[in-house]
């Protein structure tokens, strides 16, 4: 910027061309608009109609973009304190945003043809956003049908692809239907559900949808993720990042040492994953996790953990595991009842055998290996039992 005013009067001088590419440069890296027009006016040496002209269409999409954040934070329950600091925009303003804001015009762009990608570009929000808005006063059971998903009622959830609508690409990604369901059984709208490793954002998303509020947090946090928050769990720490008690949590870690070096790739460098840890010092994680979380939470608060059996089977006959360093959902069940958890329900919710090819299926078969394909979700509701470690 003190570049291009000096060249304005000696130099190496700019055009009505170099101006107005200088301006829209400048535009684009600014989203948060520090640089008003009438500044940007005054550093080029032309009138701030002329800058309007020039950059309108930039600060439209990031006003648009700006405007969708805010509607996202606030449908998951932010206040609205805590999305000023977030988006940098005064109370005042971000009440306006939430109140008036009208996207109407949605049906009128379905009827005409126009597919959701479609919607999302035009309105400069992500896609489980638009999706919310279109689902928005639906019950249920309609969403569920809106989304092509079918409604499970039984113990049994068989999801075997993620909807790629809904998260990111991220490792351990586990399929929006599967939070729906959870959502479904054991929530209602309006209910806080607290994600304590949120990875990819599916579980925020989902409860965009079905108008659940949420609160998200990790230690790996980008830009296209504002709702995800940082936090460290750490098991010597007792901080608890949430004000308001959670109706549920649902708990989706690391499944132990499975994809240890993609969370490690994700993770922050000087925050490790708990996928790295030891054995004794991953179930302490989890167990100090259960019990902070029961302190935490209403007594009518349920718990949905999901995981894995992992075992050190590959390249091993099973006859010749060592279990040594195996955890289960057995194992898991014990830690949740230790501190307090009592489970009620234990739903499958296996992993496709398509992921293995021909020739590995042959492989272990010839070294009689046995795999895994099982995932479990647990839901527990907290206990007043006695003699829970503190």
């Amino acid at each position: 910027m003190e570049s291009a005013k000096c060249n304005i009067s000696h130099g190496d001088r700019l055009s009505p061309g170099d101006k107005k590419r200088i301006a829209r440069e400048i535009a684009t890296s600014d989203p948060e608009c520090k640089w008003t027009e009438s500044t940007l006016a005054e550093k080029l040496g032309v009138i701030q109609q002329t800058v309007n002209t020039w950059i309108s269409d930039i600060r439209a999409r990031q006003k648009a973009g700006r405007n969708t954040v805010i509607l996202r934070l606030n449908r998951l329950g932010w206040t609205q304190e805590k999305i000023s600091e977030t988006v940098g925009v005064n109370q005042q303003r971000i009440s306006q945003i939430t109140n008036n804001t009208n996207f109407g015009e949605i049906g009128n762009l379905l009827s005409q043809g126009h597919d959701m990608e479609y919607i999302a570009r035009h309105y400069h929000m992500d896609l489980a956003l638009a999706w919310a808005l279109r689902l928005e006063g639906m019950t249920d059971q309609e969403k569920f049908k809106a989304l092509g998903w079918g409604l499970r009622t039984w113990d049994q959830w068989n999801f075997n692809e993620c909807d790629e609508r809904f998260g990111d690409d991220w490792p351990g990604r586990i399929p929006a239907q599967l939070v729906a369901h959870t959502l479904f059984y054991f929530t209602k709208p309006g209910d806080l559900v607290l994600d304590p490793m949120a990875g990819g954002g599916v579980v925020s998303d989902v409860c965009l949808l079905f108008e659940r509020k949420c609160l998200s947090f990790d230690i790996a946090t980008r830009d296209n993720r504002p709702e995800i928050q940082y936090h460290h769990w750490d098991r010597q720490n007792n901080d608890w990042p949430v004000s308001k008690k959670p109706d549920l949590i649902f708990f989706d870690p690391p499944y132990y040492k499975k994809k240890e070096k993609a969370y490690r790739e994700k993770a922050n460098g000087k925050v490790p994953s708990i996928s790295s840890y030891s054995k004794e010092r991953y179930e302490e994680s989890i167990e100090n996790f259960f019990i902070r979380a029961r302190r935490n939470t209403k007594k009518t608060a349920r718990m949905a953990f999901l995981n894995a059996d992992w075992r050190d089977f590959e390249y091993t006959p099973a006859s010749k595991e060592n279990t040594d360093n195996s955890i289960t959902i057995f194992d898991y069940h014990g830690i949740l009842s230790k501190t307090g958890w009592k489970v009620t329900h234990r739903i499958e919710c296996p992993l496709s055998s398509e992921r293995l090819s021909g020739n590995q299926v042959q492989r272990m078969q010839d070294k009689r290996i046995l795999g895994t394909v099982g995932r479990t979700l647990l839901i527990a509701k907290r206990t007043e039992a006695n003699g829970v470690t503190s």
